[in-house]
């Protein structure tokens, strides 16, 4: 029992270690398209949800920027409201659909990375 413990616990770091790295590494790579394409960097590539309007914006305009991280906060969020005391939980969607439109939103920032990977090198090497 106690190695399944100490093994889940190596699994956890490792596995945050990484995610960490990924997170800089996405921020230090919008932070330098900002530049390329704006002149100047911006602290919004290592802000959780702006930089995903940051990666919008910068692939194809402020709009697709809004909507990107807008709409599914609204389309998978969980809304609490309490009256008199009772809290009740509303959802738009049931879970497996929550989850469903969360999953085609992942593939779309991936979609939206790589073309933005893409764009970043055709500029590079424009200048």
């Amino acid at each position: 029992m106690e190695s399944l413990l100490q093994f889940l616990m190596a699994y956890m770091i490792v596995f945050s270690i990484i995610a960490i790295v990924i997170y800089i590494a996405v921020g230090i790579f919008l932070n330098k398209f900002n530049k390329l394409v704006y002149g100047k960097g911006t602290p919004m590539a290592f802000i959780p949800i702006v930089n995903i309007y940051l990666l919008g914006k910068l692939t194809f305009n402020k709009k697709v920027g809004l909507i990107i991280t807008i709409v599914p906060i609204i389309l998978t969020g969980t809304f609490n409201i309490t009256v008199n005391g009772v809290e009740t939980s509303y959802t738009l969607f049931p879970d497996n659909i929550s989850n469903m439109i969360s999953n085609i939103f992942s593939l779309i920032y991936l979609g939206l990375f790589i073309y933005a990977i893409y764009l970043y090198f055709k500029l590079k090497k424009e200048k």
